[in-house]
């Protein structure tokens, strides 16, 4: 017997095997039955239709929207007392993030309402099927654009004048792909209705038909999504690891994980006073002969508690990342070169919290995809896709309160109050 596990996007996890003749007149004789609809389902899959099971999700995605909401409030807040900030791409994105959850969890309780959802016409259950996948999917867009962002600035060594150039095709791509694929597979559907006992679409085709569309323009982005984020994750980890334990290994190799982190890193607490600021702004900078403090940075031979050095004020034995920044003559022609300390511990602290951002999909999204590749998923496999892929928008905003930028905020608000 089919069973009836309802994917993110509303349609179910795995697609109808009954014939549509078939399918129809039961889809059919659950409206007329009433709750005498789960004898059908069998008792396994009876909670599906319980209203405790409905309750429960309706409540998570009204967590979800709330918390989409406040992340949406929040920026616009942003947006007219701290304009500045927004030109930090992790909190565009967030903005662009929580108006996808919201669209999803509109849809999850709309799709919730058995009552609503009969009445609507072929033409209205298509739309709602394209906008909970078109959400699900700007959703995962997005933050694989932040992914990319994070592996080309701290995993590789491309010029940041390049990486940044791509910052403005990032939400302009995701929401192409985003309504182009979903809009693809709802064309295909003609003839599409509502099965009320299952919560689930269903439409005149072959079996083999529906999976090869809803995959190939659906679940198949998600896969590659989450495998991509787990990979990007797993290498800032290693690499977090290995700069926490030396600071001296990543010498003139790390570079900051978003341009606009560099004046927070750099502020003037965490950074040795430049005798070439001018020159330099917004980094804290020192000068050095290539004669002698150059072979001291590219060849160091000092240990790990030799390399951490009391910078600034503070009189304490600290860790700092150190990177050439740039390069001039100096008095005589010498060749000079310019150092820039960067407190490792706050440096570290703001990776970890970008960081934070790919592992959404994988938390999400991950049951969902394991829900379509069985026919018939475990209850347990089935609880936790549902619920996870419901809690999306409250974990980004876990993820946004988290944004390095937000402390910078706070400070000139509590500033501004002076």
């Amino acid at each position: 017997m089919y069973t009836p596990a309802r994917r993110a996007d509303g349609s179910s996890a795995g697609h109808p095997v009954l014939p549509d003749d078939i399918g129809q007149a039961l889809a059919e004789l659950a409206a007329t039955m009433g709750d005498g609809s789960s004898g059908i389902m069998g008792d396994k899959w009876a909670f599906v239709v319980s209203d405790k099971w409905v309750m429960t999700i309706q409540s998570l995605a009204i967590v979800s929207l709330i918390s989409s909401a406040f992340v949406l409030a929040a920026i616009a807040h942003i947006a007219l007392r701290h304009g500045k900030y927004l030109q930090r791409l992790s909190l565009r994105v967030s903005g662009y993030v929580a108006i996808a959850d919201l669209l999803s969890s509109v849809a999850q309780i709309v799709m919730l309402q058995n009552n609503l959802m009969m009445e609507q016409t072929p033409s209205g259950l298509r739309f709602i099927l394209w906008l909970s996948m078109f959400s699900t999917l700007l959703f995962v867009f997005l933050t694989l654009a932040i992914s990319v962002q994070l592996h080309l600035s701290t995993l590789t060594k491309v010029r940041v004048a390049v990486y940044m150039r791509l910052e403005r095709w990032y939400v302009p791509v995701s929401v192409v792909l985003a309504a182009l694929l979903p809009a693809i597979a709802v064309a295909q559907m003609r003839g599409i209705y509502w099965v009320p006992y299952m919560h689930a679409f269903n439409w005149p085709a072959e079996s083999w038909v529906r999976r090869l569309v809803l995959w190939m323009c659906n679940y198949v982005w998600v896969v590659l999504t989450i495998a991509y984020c787990s990979g990007v994750s797993l290498l800032l980890s290693l690499r977090i690891w290995a700069m926490w334990r030396n600071s001296v290994e990543v010498i003139a190799a790390p570079r900051m994980p978003e341009k606009w982190d560099w004046n927070r890193l750099t502020s003037a607490s965490s950074v040795r006073e430049s005798h070439d600021a001018d020159t330099l702004k917004g980094s804290g900078c020192s000068q050095f002969s290539a004669g002698d403090g150059g072979a001291g940075l590219f060849s160091p031979t000092v240990g790990r508690r030799q390399s951490l050095e009391p910078i600034g004020n503070s009189g304490s034995r600290r860790g700092y990342l150190v990177t050439v920044v740039g390069g001039h003559e100096g008095p005589g022609g010498a060749a000079m070169a310019v150092r820039s300390y960067v407190d490792k511990r706050r440096f570290l602290r703001s990776v970890q919290r970008l960081a934070c951002y790919p592992l959404v999909p994988i938390i999400t999204q991950l049951g969902v995809v394991a829900m379509n590749m069985t026919e018939e998923p475990s209850r347990g496999l089935y609880v936790y896709g549902t619920a996870m892929a419901c809690l999306s928008g409250l974990l980004n905003m876990l993820v946004f309160l988290l944004n390095p930028a937000l402390p910078d905020i706070w400070r000139d608000a509590a500033l501004a109050t002076l």
